[in-house]
């Protein structure tokens, strides 16, 4: 991802914005399955292995970094049109005001859903990639994570009520 980055900082009329890494609220935490567990006794925290832990690491400062350039570039009328690649919805107001200055907002949500105050909010959708990419299909990729998080969680519900501790 460092060497995409990179190439990327390069093209011509390109920004990127990354946020800062929050050493603060960046650490592991133990999976919702073993949580459960643990507390319920069915394991012992000896029993606990590195695979049981996923690294949480938070970001900060992108969407306000986004927002900043958005206005300036909207209030010095330096650009027509941004294309922003971004899988969120969290810069409905910087979009609303790029517009309400005349420029044309088109966003490429990378697949990802977007909300309808968004969709309202923007000239277009573009999409630079056609083809999801193949990785969705990895069982590591983090949304399949989280639902076999989430099914082994269910399963702990059914055994487990936390009114008995």
């Amino acid at each position: 991802m460092v060497e995409f980055h990179q190439a990327l900082v390069k093209r011509r009329k390109v920004a990127l914005r990354r946020g800062e890494i929050l050493e603060t609220q960046s650490g592991y935490q133990l999976k919702p399955d073993k949580l459960k567990r643990l507390l319920k006794g069915s394991i012992a925290v000896s029993d606990l292995t590195e695979n049981d832990f996923t690294l949480d690491i938070t970001q900060k400062g992108v969407d306000m970094r986004l927002g900043l350039d958005i206005a300036t570039l909207a209030m010095n009328g330096q650009v027509n049109q941004i294309i922003m690649i971004a899988g969120d919805s969290d810069f409905v107001p910087a979009a609303k005001h790029a517009r309400r200055a005349g420029i044309d907002f088109v966003l490429d949500p990378m697949w990802a859903h977007i909300s309808d105050s968004l969709h309202e909010h923007i000239d277009g959708l573009w999409e630079c990639v056609r083809r999801e990419p193949e990785n969705l299909n990895d069982p590591l990729h983090i949304e399949n994570m989280r639902d076999r998080q989430g099914a082994a969680a269910a399963e702990d519900d059914a055994a487990f009520d936390l009114d008995t501790l």
